[in-house]
Order: structure tokens, then sequence, then C-alpha cells
């Protein structure tokens, strides 16, 4: 994603965006787990100075990127260190010398903590997919073999256009300058069924079957992108940054 801003001296951005991107090298274990960071800043500004907005993504209770807007600039850090470009997650997933299990579920809780200094509205994309060893899309695994258990409904609305692939959050209400939300995830798994994606082939000279796995050598990808709009005008505001009605969803 390319980082944009629009700014002049009475307008200040509004609208922040964090993508965090989780991959998990399957095989018959995980290979490895690194997480991405990147963002962008643009859809919404407004006639007032905004002193500053900021928002962080929790991952058990602990930072792993966070980007405020700060005296007409971003500051921006992570937990892999101030000069990394990415995040580091799930580094404490799987202990040390352990594999993946199939259907194990895994500690993951995810949360979002307005590090600005003004009240704001939150909102989570999360997308979840596959990857194969080329870096291209395997549709042939489904989504839904990804488990992300979300929670607290009550507080983290879903948005009307979910699908298997992507799932659009709306945290209600107004979240404080300095205060977090509920968590809208705990665990991670993935699904049992996953080892039923085969194809046998055999030999038709020695008759040999071979069987091979769906999942050797992919990566399962849950991306997670927190962006936050300031609560001046919101109806508005919301409107023009996240394209909904935010009366009709009931997040107002």
């Amino acid at each position: 994603m390319k980082k944009r801003r629009k700014a002049s001296r009475n307008r200040r951005v509004t609208y922040m965006l964090l993508a965090l991107a989780i991959l998990m090298l399957l095989g018959s274990a995980v290979g490895s787990t690194r997480a991405a960071l990147t963002y962008y800043s643009e859809n919404y500004t407004a006639e007032i100075t905004v002193s500053q907005i900021g928002v962080t993504l929790l991952e058990n209770d602990k930072p792993v990127s966070r980007r405020d807007y700060n005296k007409d600039d971003w500051e921006e850090e992570t937990n892999a260190g101030k000069d990394a470009v990415s995040g580091a997650l799930l580094q404490e997933m799987i202990p040390e010398g352990e594999e993946l299990v199939l259907n194990k579920t895994y500690k993951e809780e995810l949360a979002v903590h307005n590090s600005g200094n003004i009240d704001e509205y939150v909102r989570v994309r999360i997308y979840k997919y596959w990857m194969d060893k080329n870096g291209k899309k395997e549709t042939s695994l489904s989504p839904d073999l990804i488990h992300l258990n979300l929670i607290h409904t009550e507080k983290w609305i879903k948005g009307q256009t979910n699908s298997a692939e992507r799932t659009e959050l709306y945290y209600k209400g107004i979240l404080p300058a300095g205060a977090k939300t509920e968590l809208f995830a705990d665990t991670i798994r993935i699904d049992g069924d996953l080892a039923r994606s085969v194809e046998i082939h055999e030999d038709k000279e020695t008759h040999v079957i071979t069987m091979i796995y769906k999942y050797d050598g992919v990566e399962f990808h849950v991306d997670v992108e927190v962006d936050a709009v300031q609560t001046h005008n919101a109806q508005d505001a919301i409107k023009s940054a996240w394209g909904v009605d935010a009366t009709e969803l009931g997040i107002l």
C-alpha cells in the first residue's frame, strides 16, 4: 500500500488505516511466522485542526504496531524495532520445537487501543485466505478453514458486505482517547478438515498410489486492518471514510 496524506493549514487527515498481514508456512510443520505492516492515510478531511489521532493494534495485550498523527506528522512504531517496516505477530503462538497442530486452539487476543489524544470511531477489517508456494492465492482451499474466533459481538457490529474471505467489524460507540476496545478475537485454529484436501494419484505401470495434500507448502493469511475516524461530524465523517450509514448500522 502506498502512504498518502492530504493536509493544509486548516485541513488535517482524520482517517487512518493499519494493515497487519499474518503469514504462516504450512506443511507437516510451521516453518516460520511473521507479520507485515503497511498503512496509508486519506479518505476524509474536515475543516478543523486535529491535534492528534492515533490507533494501535494489540495482540495479547501487547502493541504490535502503532501510528499516531502528531504535530503535522505521523509517529510510527512496531514491536520489531524503530527501523522495522513490519511488526512481528504470533511469535509466542507455538512453543519452540513444536509443530502446528490442526484443530488445536491457539491464543490470539486482538483489540484496538486509541493511542491518540482525541476520541474516535474504530473499524476493523479481517481478511482470510491461502497462498501457494509461488505467492499466488490458493482458491481451492476455503477461507473457512481458518478459524479466527470473534467475540464481544454486542460491541463489534458486523458490516453488511461480509464474505468468507472478508469480515468488517465496527466498534459500537466512541472509543475515548487512551482507552482500548473489548477484544474482537481471542483464539485462532486451523480446521482439521484441511487434511481432507488431498489428491490421489496412481501410477499406471507400478500401481503405486501417491497422496498429495493440498496444504503442503501453502500459507494461510489473516490480514487485519484497523482504521479510525474522528467524532466531529461523525455521521458524515463515517459515511465519507467508510461508505456506510452509522445510524443504520447502530454504531453511533
